[in-house]
């Protein structure tokens, strides 16, 4: 019971200094970014457009917050769009710029959640950073990202038992051997945590995913440009790669808990 107080209070703490660390940036700063974010992502402002409000409504419904990451009294801006363009059903994307002589920079892409916290630990000068986003009812993502004295780059990213705190790398990328064209890995998924492994491979080679288990895994194959799904819901699949790039293969179970072994070949 004290540990868990410890950990209230240590929370609180958190939170307090997060919102001292964070404010509203004026609005002149608000619709430069907005302007700048839409022509550093043109899906985005190509969807927007679409949208009922156009680009007014997207920019009254933005959030631009100043945070000094890197603590030389400058701000950088956490830019947080919503609406269906940029947002799933609970995760929506993140971007962070920070000034330059030549204007605003983009300098965290690719990020989406619930919003973005700062940690009180630093990588290169800037404050390193977390965003949780939800993957199921049960789980959810929380990513770190570091800066490269560029931009923020993914450090770690951790599946997570919302209910038990139980974790495990969200993705894991399959590995072959020198010269071989198949390997197993294994695992143990349950009804909360999943596995997700990245392959790479090219267009036109032909791919056999052959899944045991004692118990119902099944797994699904997807490119990850554009989520094709390949094969859904089955223990075994043999086809022809569509495009050169990552597939993902997403392996669960709504068994409590099952070991499983999956062997992959490409050729």
């Amino acid at each position: 019971m004290i540990s868990k107080m410890v950990s209230i209070v240590a929370c609180v703490i958190c939170l307090v200094g997060l919102v001292a660390a964070q404010r509203e940036a004026p609005k002149e700063v608000r619709s430069k970014l907005f302007k700048k974010a839409l022509a550093d992502n043109p899906d985005v402002r190509e969807c927007v457009e679409k949208e009922e409000g156009g680009a007014r409504a997207a920019e009254e419904n933005m959030s631009v917050e100043e945070v000094d990451l890197n603590r030389d009294g400058v701000s950088e801006y956490d830019v947080e769009l919503s609406g269906p363009c940029v947002c799933g059903m609970v995760n929506c994307t993140i971007y962070v710029y920070r000034q330059t002589p030549n204007g605003y920079e983009q300098i965290l892409e690719d990020a989406a959640g619930f919003g973005l916290q700062l940690l009180k630990t630093s990588t290169r000068g800037y404050t390193d950073l977390r965003v949780d986003a939800r993957d199921s009812a049960a789980a959810e993502i929380q990513t770190i990202y570091k800066f490269d004295g560029n931009r923020y780059r993914e450090a770690r990213s951790l599946l997570v038992n919302k209910q038990t705190g139980e974790s495990k790398p969200s993705s894991r990328r399959v590995q072959f051997k020198r010269g071989a064209s198949s390997t197993t890995v294994q695992g143990r998924v349950s009804l909360e945590l999943s596995d997700t492994w990245i392959i790479g491979a090219r267009a036109g080679q032909v791919i056999t995913v052959q899944l045991t288990s004692p118990r119902k895994v099944r797994f699904m194959l997807m490119t990850s440009r554009t989520t094709e799904s390949l094969a859904d819901n089955t223990q075994s699949w043999t086809g022809t790669l569509p495009e050169t790039g990552d597939y993902l293969l997403l392996v669960d179970t709504d068994a409590k808990a099952a070991p499983y072994s999956m062997t992959i070949t490409i050729k």
